[in-house]
């Protein structure tokens, strides 16, 4: 729960800064005025692609929108790859196993398969993979590389 409450936070923060309304920004993305709310209110958890959809309207980086990190953007964002592939590469970099995740986190092996079927994860199952993995949800997901 205090992950989501970071990210509604940062939603809140940075929809105040940019004096963006709830519902321009639903415009803005492409999501429902209630989608929106729910998230500044902790109440819904965004999917991989709305967090990334929402990074690049505010035009920071994944690890500043859930809290991660207090630096707005110090990279240039590339177009990401699916998320599977990008969370294999990086898997094997590491060293870690699909197994070995199920075991040490809430992370389920049906997840890999929804995943692997093209299905867009959770913004907190990829915030726990990146805690595990060691690297940032940038990273992690391929906007920096």
């Amino acid at each position: 729960m205090e992950r989501q409450n970071r990210i509604s936070e940062r939603i809140s923060e940075m929809l105040t800064e940019c004096n963006l309304s709830a519902a321009e920004l639903a415009k803005d993305i492409g999501v429902s005025v209630s989608s929106v709310r729910r998230w500044k209110r902790g109440t819904k958890y965004m999917r991989l692609f709305q967090a990334v959809a929402l990074a690049d309207r505010f035009g920071c980086s994944l690890d500043y929108l859930t809290g991660r990190s207090d630096t707005y953007l110090d990279f240039t964002p590339r177009r990401r790859p699916p998320f599977y592939e990008q969370l294999r590469a990086i898997m094997n970099e590491k060293g870690v196993s699909r197994n070995r995740i199920n075991r040490e986190t809430r992370i389920k092996s049906s997840h890999f398969t929804d995943w692997k079927n093209g299905a867009e994860p959770h913004i907190l199952s990829v915030i726990e993979l990146a805690d595990y993995l060691d690297v940032s949800v940038d990273v992690l997901v391929g906007r920096d590389g």
